[in-house]
């Protein structure tokens, strides 16, 4: 009961400092927290909604409905068929677009949602791996879990956590019209009957066109702020290290690699422009870490080893950093934002998206990363 109550003055409390909310008894609004959206085979939408519904008679004051319509407003309104609850959007902090949706391209949901005062811009998009509805309806099944919560909740932490760029409303319209740059979002699938981060969308425009594992992500964090807080597992190799291991068997041991587990204490990038002309560009890390654990006891007390260990780190970054590029020049999406880069640095400073496109999958960017150890934990 105590729970209720917060819970009811929160509601309360949004209503009356929002201001966007027509003045009516909070009893008969349903406040909508998340919407999933997906495309039906005859192209009609269906838009699946997460609503606190504030009850003084019910246990249950997070709610799931559906509407189906030829516009989101429209399925909205038909979801308020099955309701005697007037579903507003005043709180939304999570838009889910459906596989299907997000191919096909979100931009008409993002207009629509940008032109309605009581949406936050500040709102967090995501994409599921399936539909939207399956995402939303299944975690809800876990009658422990608010789902609504638990998915804004799950981007907010890696978002937190620096593994993420910010994926918000506000972010995506940006760079959808900041011609030389793509959108990336978060993907959501389901595990044994719980939602979780999957991978990264890559979006070509507005549209869907590949994905990348989130640990990726990462990387492009890293060249749009300083990075602090990131955990980061690199696979490295073991034969120059091997006169360095404590144990014995280990030296016997035919695995080539060990797994070396950091803890991001600073990390960002910056970009310049070495060859407007052809295309090429200088793009430099500097990373301070701190080592927690090696899947391989290593003496590291001798300094020439360590500065062993933070080359080969930076051997595998610029690996990581070269073989993501390739990935999204194949598939000729610019999340690095390289496009924006070159027109800043153009005489006229214009760019087309048709220009950037048939420039970017033959531009050459080379990688130089600086990592540095400065602390060390478990080593064991």
């Amino acid at each position: 009961m105590r729970n209720k109550k917060l819970v009811a003055l929160l509601l309360l409390s949004i209503i009356l400092l929002n201001g966007c909310l027509p003045s009516k008894e909070i009893e008969s609004l349903g406040i909508i927290n998340t919407r999933g959206v997906d495309i039906l085979d005859a192209g009609k939408l269906k838009t699946t909604i997460v609503y606190f519904q504030f009850d003084t008679q019910s246990k249950e004051i997070t709610k799931i409905i559906s509407g189906i319509g030829e516009t989101i407003k429209g399925a909205r309104a038909n979801a308020n068929f099955k309701t005697n609850f007037e579903l507003t959007p005043g709180q939304i902090r999570l838009e889910l677009y459906g596989i299907e949706a997000a191919k096909k391209g979100i931009l008409p949901y993002l207009d629509t949602l940008a032109r309605d005062a009581k949406v936050a811009d500040t709102m967090f998009l995501a994409v599921s791996e399936t539909t939207a509805e399956e995402v939303i309806t299944m975690g809800q099944d876990d009658s422990s879990v608010n789902v609504g919560h638990y998915l804004y909740q799950l981007i907010e932490r890696t978002l937190n956590d620096d593994i993420i760029p910010r994926t918000t409303l506000q972010d995506f319209i940006h760079i959808y019209y900041d011609v030389g740059e793509d959108p990336i979002l978060p993907i959501l699938k389901m595990e044994e009957g719980r939602p979780y981060l999957h991978a990264m969308a890559l979006f070509k425009g507005d549209k869907y066109v590949g994905k990348i594992p989130t640990e990726k992500a990462f990387l492009l964090n890293m060249l749009e702020k300083t990075v602090e807080t990131s955990m980061l597992e690199l696979e490295l190799p073991l034969e120059p290290f091997k006169e360095q291991l404590v144990n014995s068997s280990d030296k016997k041991d035919d695995k080539k690699t060990f797994n070396a587990l950091l803890r991001v204490l600073n990390g960002n990038g910056e970009t310049k422009i070495s060859d407007l002309n052809n295309l090429t560009f200088e793009t430099r890390v500097k990373i301070d870490l701190r080592l927690l654990e090696l899947s391989k006891e290593i003496k590291l007390k001798n300094p020439k080893i360590e500065i062993l260990l933070e080359k080969k780190i930076e051997k595998n970054l610029e690996q990581q950093y070269a073989d993501l590029l390739t990935k999204v020049q194949e598939l000729n999406v610019d999340p690095f934002g390289y496009g924006s880069i070159y027109r800043s640095q153009k005489e006229n400073g214009k760019l087309t998206d048709k220009d950037w496109r048939n420039r970017f999958p033959d531009i050459k960017v080379n990688f130089h990363v600086d990592a540095k150890i400065l602390r060390h934990g478990i080593t064991q």
